[in-house]
């Protein structure tokens, strides 16, 4: 059985935005965890930009929406917290950015990005632009041999994490 992950992306998000963190951590207190299947390996903390084909290859703007914030290792010391990667399996059902990882048709469809607030942030024009270049290289098969690595993933680490206090 899966657990969504929406309660997890909730208290991501709402920790962004400066709601009480501990709180929204505690309301991701199901996190599915990974049981040693195939995993996209992790890294540091920017490195997800590099790490999910569609913020690398598509949305590289994304890293200016983050300017400004403190490091994710800065704010789980001032809560006292460990920091949990996230991983995300490839059949994921909630909605969030990176929960198509391995199936990128959805980004396609406009219903899947108009529950995803990042596109909202990035604007139309960015957001014709990356649907538009993704179709195209869907339909070429260039997606596929950037991205072949990923067929047999079962489980990916694309950048997001948890703090456990």
């Amino acid at each position: 059985m899966r657990t969504p992950l929406a309660a997890v992306n909730g208290a991501l998000f709402a920790a962004e935005r400066g709601v009480d963190l501990v709180q929204a951590i505690a309301s991701a207190s199901r996190l599915r965890r990974s049981r040693g299947r195939g995993r996209h390996p992790g890294g540091s903390e920017t490195a997800w930009r590099r790490r999910f084909w569609l913020t690398r290859d598509y949305l590289p703007k994304i890293a200016h929406l983050l300017v400004g914030r403190p490091p994710l290792t800065e704010r789980a010391r001032a809560i006292g917290a460990r920091i949990e990667p996230v991983l995300i399996p490839w059949d994921c059902v909630d909605g969030f950015y990176e929960a198509y990882w391995r199936r990128p048709e959805a980004y396609l469809d406009d219903t899947v990005r108009k529950g995803i607030s990042i596109w909202s942030a990035l604007g139309p024009t960015v957001e014709s632009r990356a649907v538009k270049q993704l179709r195209e290289d869907l339909a070429s098969g260039r997606w596929a041999a950037r991205n072949k690595a990923l067929v047999n993933v079962e489980d990916a680490d694309l950048g997001l994490r948890l703090l456990i206090a």
